[in-house]
């Protein structure tokens, strides 16, 4: 009936026609549009999940290397590990006496230390000065006598240090040296000793284990 109305009424043809190619060419335009709006959407989708493969992928990556960096941290802390116990020195109190008991102010006490390490010990430094203890817990201070004539000891060589303090019949008596050296590679490490001096004699008993320790200063 559309289509008979039409040829009835000729005169608007050219009207509908136009009508039909608007709305064809309007349904083009949104055909064109949605199928633009659905592109890029995929396109996003895709771009995202590109994205997201390449950020995996990138952390693997980055995972990676910080695991091979850190092994190859550990291999390299542990060969210079090696090294250094190949170097460290291990300074071993063997005994003391007292070098001069003669009435006189101080008293001279010396100590001999034994290097049982597996590398030499270089410039050999006691403290100064330490502090110690009497039995009833009264403090004092011994003091460095003298210099260590060779500040250098090879591994099985002994070595000497002498302290003083004022001769006020002290006998008995703990005492905490602390003595800082180098090894060959120029690594700095100190020992800190308790020692007993247990009579007039200045015999001595080590009482602590003095492991070696690293320093930076």
């Amino acid at each position: 009936e559309f289509l008979q109305w039409i040829v009835e009424h000729k005169e608007y043809a050219p009207l509908y026609s136009s009508l039909v190619a608007t709305m064809a060419l309007l349904f083009s335009i949104l055909s064109l549009v949605i199928s633009n709006i659905i592109s890029k959407n995929r396109a996003k989708k895709e771009k995202e999940i590109s994205d997201a493969r390449y950020e995996e992928q990138k952390k693997r990556y980055e995972e990676q290397l910080n695991e091979e960096r850190k092994r190859r941290e550990e291999d390299k802390h542990d060969a210079e590990e090696k090294v250094r116990i190949s170097e460290e020195p291990y300074l071993v109190f063997k005994n003391s006496k007292i070098f001069s008991n003669s009435p006189s102010e101080h008293v001279i006490l010396q100590m001999e230390f034994l290097n049982k390490g597996r590398g030499s010990a270089y410039e050999i430094i006691p403290d100064l000065e330490c502090s110690a203890k009497t039995l009833d817990m009264k403090e004092f201070h011994i003091y460095r006598y003298g210099a260590v004539e060779d500040p250098i000891a090879m591994v099985g060589e002994t070595f000497v240090i002498c302290w003083k303090y004022k001769n006020e019949q002290k006998t008995l008596f703990r005492m905490t040296p602390e003595i800082r050296f180098k090894d060959a590679s120029g690594r700095k490490y100190k020992q800190t000793y308790n020692i007993d001096i247990v009579d007039r004699l200045g015999k001595a008993n080590i009482i602590n284990y003095a492991q070696p320790k690293l320093c930076e200063d």
